[in-house]
């Protein structure tokens, strides 16, 4: 029987990415009116950038919330939400990630 180490270890790191890049995803801004949108968009697979509709919105950390996000590779979120450091955290990355 051959086993391939090395590509089990890519595709254990590209789910892991994908993880991140889910939780990039759910990180959301709750705007006047109780509209949410999410805080990045996404211009190319695993490529975040602010979201322009947040321009001139000021984000503070009372109106940072957790979205619900379709994906394959989905991470673990907690039922009430991510904790407020953690979406600081995801806000500081999303720009920063892999792109895979």
């Amino acid at each position: 029987m051959s086993y391939d180490l090395r590509g089990e270890m890519n595709t254990a790191s590209a789910r892991r990415t994908e993880r991140v890049r889910h939780l990039v995803r759910s990180v959301g801004v709750e705007l006047e009116g109780g509209a949410r949108v999410s805080y990045f968009v996404e211009t190319a697979p695993g490529k975040f950038r602010r979201n322009p509709n947040l321009q001139g919105v000021e984000v503070s950390d009372d109106r940072l919330r957790t979205l619900r996000v379709p994906a394959q590779t989905a991470a673990k979120i907690p039922p009430g939400g991510l904790p407020l450091e953690v979406l600081r955290y995801l806000i500081e990355i999303g720009p920063n990630i892999e792109h895979g």
